[in-house]
């Protein structure tokens, strides 16, 4: 049930010019090979531990192609396999790109990087503070991250949004840090460049990129993909429930424009290399994005590698330098990284919620890098779920809307997360006791042996109540590393249920 659904991350590094940083020259000092044979066999294994229904992989050293193929089922209904250049919604590895276009524009004299934000968005209500185009391209912004905070995403994921409409989702929110202080992910702010992008070129988004990044490169199967578009190939998407999969619903519409494209390995490898290739910008200004500068030189405590430079992170594996981009949504998953001193780019695409392609991409390069392989994760056993009786005077106790929020934000998370706020009702339905996320679907709640309650889409997380005169008031959700708790603000009829995003 609570979930954070949009997770993007990445790593590598970039050496201090574009020539260097995609090089394609002698590869340095790379183990013996690795064969097609062991790395399919590395695919299949990763595929099976981190419960993915479909995927595309390509593996190239240099210009020669190592591995290009399609795994599992592009779609379970119809049994239709996963093939080399299958189409996914992309998430993650066309981010830098987000970050070339708005660099193009600082090439054509059209932005500055130290330009204040409120000269192109004077409608975005910055509480005082001072933010640039700099600080959204490096994440130092201090803006909330719109997709941390709940109700306002998690509740309308489905919702197709105008711009204006995806911007009011974290508008008047608290700042998280003050603007240059701390690293901090926050998707709004490629919100943000998206609508200045527009507003310099005179341009939609989709149309500047096609026009500046995809018809330069040569791709042909990456488009927008939108609500008034036929994707054809397009793999369906899925989620984890019980012992199989489902269909993830989310509509790409719902987020930034830059999160609404799909396309194929091939393509995005393609597009990585056009960078050099095709001087979709300067080496000197390829070799500002991949720098790391002020707060943006330190992500995370507990890697003090990791950096971030303009839409893209810097960082390592072991002692091989790496570039690229990964994440999660609307059902898909997708990485792409480079290491550029091992002419190693590694680009998956799947069709299953989770940090799944990242972890393809992952166990892949430490086999060819002649690394030692990750230990697997042990096999996650799921709890046996009681289903005793719930009484009529028990579900009319228990009936109410709840607020919940984090009981803590843990290290791991960011900061972002303190204004998470997720809205729940829980009701009867015909003798049955229901559980139902604002902007979601219902599911029963399931009564343990020890009182509390469990829900089969979540076995592992349990619910239970603070009752005060015969009524539920509060409400816990404890589930492994996000646990939830908040207090009863009113009946459980829709109206009330409803009012919550109004």
């Amino acid at each position: 049930m609570p979930t954070t659904k949009y997770v993007l991350g990445a790593a590598l590094l970039l050496s201090s010019t574009l020539s260097s940083a995609l090089c394609f020259a002698a590869a340095s000092s790379l183990p013996a090979a690795v064969s097609g044979a062991d790395l399919d066999a590395i695919v299949q294994q990763v595929m099976t531990q981190e419960h993915v229904v479909g995927a595309s992989v390509l593996v190239a050293r240099g210009r020669q192609v190592l591995l290009h193929k399609g795994y599992g089922f592009a779609d379970l209904g119809l049994d239709s396999p996963a093939k080399a250049e299958t189409v996914y919604h992309v998430v993650g590895p066309l981010l830098p790109f987000t970050g070339v276009a708005v660099m193009q524009q600082v090439e054509r004299g059209k932005l500055s990087l130290d330009d204040d934000i409120s000269k192109f968005v004077p409608e975005f209500p910055l509480q005082g503070h001072h933010v640039t185009i700099r600080q959204l391209l490096n994440h130092t912004s201090g803006i909330v991250d719109y997709h941390y905070l709940g109700d306002p995403i998690e509740a309308t994921s489905r919702q197709p949004k105008a711009l204006d409409e995806v911007m009011a989702l974290y508008a008047g929110k608290k700042w998280v840090n003050e603007p240059g202080a701390k690293w901090d992910w926050s998707i709004s702010g490629f919100q943000l460049l998206v609508t200045i992008v527009e507003r310099v070129t005179g341009q939609s988004y989709p149309d500047y990129v096609r026009q500046n990044i995809f018809q330069p490169a040569g791709v042909k199967s990456t488009t927008y993909c939108d609500d008034f578009t036929l994707v054809h190939g397009l793999s369906h998407a899925y989620r984890r429930f019980e012992e199989g999969y489902v269909p993830a619903n989310e509509n790409g519409m719902a987020y930034n424009s830059d999160l609404r494209f799909c396309s194929t390995v091939g393509d995005l490898l393609q597009l990585w290399q056009s960078i050099e290739d095709k001087h979709l910008v300067r080496p000197g200004t390829f070799h500002m994005m991949s720098t790391a500068e002020g707060a943006a030189a330190q992500m995370s405590a507990q890697d003090p590698k990791a950096q971030y430079g303009f839409a893209m992170i810097l960082n390592h594996e072991e002692d091989h330098r790496r570039i690229g981009q990964h994440g999660s949504l609307l059902g898909y998953s997708g990485s792409l990284y480079d290491f550029p001193a091992d002419q190693l780019t590694i680009v998956v695409l799947t069709n299953t919620e989770g940090q799944n392609a990242y972890a393809i991409t992952r166990a892949l390069s430490r086999a060819i890098l002649g690394l030692p392989a990750l230990v697997s994760p042990a096999p996650r056993v799921e709890p046996k779920l009681a289903d005793k009786p719930v009484s009529a005077a028990e579900r009319s106790q228990l009936a109410g809307t709840f607020v919940l929020k984090l009981a803590r934000v843990s290290a791991n998370l960011h900061d972002s997360f303190a204004q998470y706020r997720r809205t729940y009702r829980i009701f009867d339905e015909d003798g049955r006791l229901m559980i139902q996320p604002l902007g979601e679907g219902p599911e029963r709640l399931l009564k343990q042996e020890d009182g509390s309650f469990s829900l089969r889409s979540s076995p592992r997380s349990r619910v239970s109540f603070v009752l005060q005169n015969d009524r539920a008031t509060a409400m816990k959700m404890d589930s492994p590393d996000f646990p939830l708790a908040g207090d009863r603000v009113g009946d459980a009829t829709p109206v009330t249920f409803h009012r919550q995003l109004q």
